[in-house]
């Protein structure tokens, strides 16, 4: 049955608004309660310790039974911890809301939309775009993209682009649309609706921003637990961990929150540290020489567990300097190319979290179909998510991603056929 088919070609968003302005790196409430960059030691909640009185028999017998009892979750939160990573290491299956379905096509001919991108230097970001470029074929739309190159003025720069060529929608693709609030505004006073997309879980930011029509995207806390989960089987539940964010990406307290609060639940042995670092400083150097002096600072570590993978490129080399590959355990999230090849190899990159970054492209186009034919956006798609070690990745040919080689399905034909484009 067509979806929308008999709605108009497009409703104009008629909200008031107000001008909003703040930095590009808003974190959330709900993650933990520091966000700064300084250094956040947290040791994992620990038993109790018994009463430190040496009193009676009776009473030294009840506090070693009560020792006893404490001491259960501890490999209890192990062994659930493998049991979650086994489970999150098997492919998945394609699952979608049901009111994705088929779109009247007639009605998308001719519209233009405009994506401007986080920056199109991160691989993953430059991934998701050319992935929606793909999905969009056949639709009749006219599609532009705009390299926002991690720059709040050049992300205004790319909505008022948008404006001026009368686009019909503008996507922002993992642009916090509380940072370009006044230039959302513009859009809408010109009748243009806008989609957000991937600021740490879907629907996060759309009430935040009169005008904006949409968050879309997958919930990045997922991925945190995994990675915390991971560290926990990893360790055996005695690791020390280093955790390196990224809070000048909004969906970075998502990930880190959930990571800690999944060790701290799991692992009561376990300690956790967290420094942050710049989405630019990941190539510049500074992440590297700042993971070789966090290193020497404390050889206790075990694990360095990335909120993104990409950050894990100047993680690794850092650790081959300081002759500490083979002792040291890093994982990250983002399924990017470069670093799976990185834990195939035997680096030591020993995990990497993924996701079909495909089914988020693909549910990014299925979004604007519906806004451009007068629906509400699927903000959340279902992407699921997988663990990759040495022991599923295989011969996995880990150049690019193929979603039905590492995760077992094609999110792009089952949005296809669910369209009416084909497969």
């Amino acid at each position: 049955m067509s979806r929308f088919a008999s709605l108009p070609r497009l409703i104009s968003v008629a909200m008031c608004f107000a001008l909003i302005a703040a930095a590009c790196g808003s974190s959330s409430d709900d993650a933990a309660e520091d966000t700064s960059t300084d250094e956040t030691t947290t040791e994992a909640a620990s038993t109790d310790e018994a009463d430190d009185a040496a009193g009676e028999t009776e009473e030294a017998g009840a506090d070693a039974e009560e020792s006893e009892s404490e001491e259960a979750p501890a490999s209890d939160g192990v062994a659930e911890a493998m049991a979650l990573v086994a489970e999150a290491s098997l492919p998945v299956t394609f699952s979608v809301p049901d009111s994705v379905g088929e779109v009247d096509l007639a009605a998308l001919e001719g519209k233009k939309v405009a994506i401007v991108s986080l920056v199109q230097a991160v691989p993953i970001v430059l991934q998701w775009e050319e992935e929606m470029n793909a999905a969009f074929e056949g639709s009749g739309i006219e599609v532009t993209s705009f390299d926002g190159k991690f720059d709040p003025n050049e992300w205004g720069r790319g909505i008022e682009q948008a404006i001026a060529d009368q686009a019909d929608l503008i996507f922002l693709l993992g642009v916090p649309a509380i940072a370009v609030a006044p230039q959302i505004a513009d859009a809408e006073a010109a009748g243009i609706p806008v989609l957000t997309s991937l600021q740490g879980t879907p629907g996060k930011t759309t009430a935040d921003v009169p005008g904006l029509v949409g968050d879309v995207g997958f919930d990045y806390r997922i991925p945190g637990r995994m990675l915390g989960q991971w560290f926990v089987a990893d360790s055996g539940g005695t690791g020390n961990a280093l955790i390196l964010s990224s809070d000048d990406n909004t969906s970075s307290t998502d990930v880190w929150g959930a990571m800690e609060e999944e060790i701290t639940r799991l692992c009561p042995d376990c300690t956790f540290t967290r420094e942050d670092s710049t989405v630019p400083e990941w190539g510049d150097g500074t992440l590297q020489q700042r993971t070789k002096s966090l290193m020497q600072a404390d050889p206790t570590i075990t694990h360095i567990l990335a909120v993104y993978d990409g950050m894990t490129l100047a993680i690794e080399p850092a650790l081959v300097e300081l002759g500490l590959e083979e002792t040291v355990r890093v994982a990250g999230f983002n399924g990017t190319p470069a670093v799976m090849a990185n834990v195939q190899a035997g680096t030591a990159v020993k995990m990497d979290g993924g996701n079909p970054n495909m089914w988020f492209s693909a549910g990014a186009v299925d979004a604007v179909f519906s806004v451009l034919l007068g629906g509400e956006p699927v903000e959340d798609s279902g992407v699921p998510f997988r663990i990759f070690t040495e022991e599923n990745i295989g011969d996995l040919d880990t150049s690019v991603e193929d979603p039905m080689d590492w995760y077992g399905i094609d999110p792009l034909a089952e949005y296809r056929t669910l369209w009416g484009l084909g497969g």
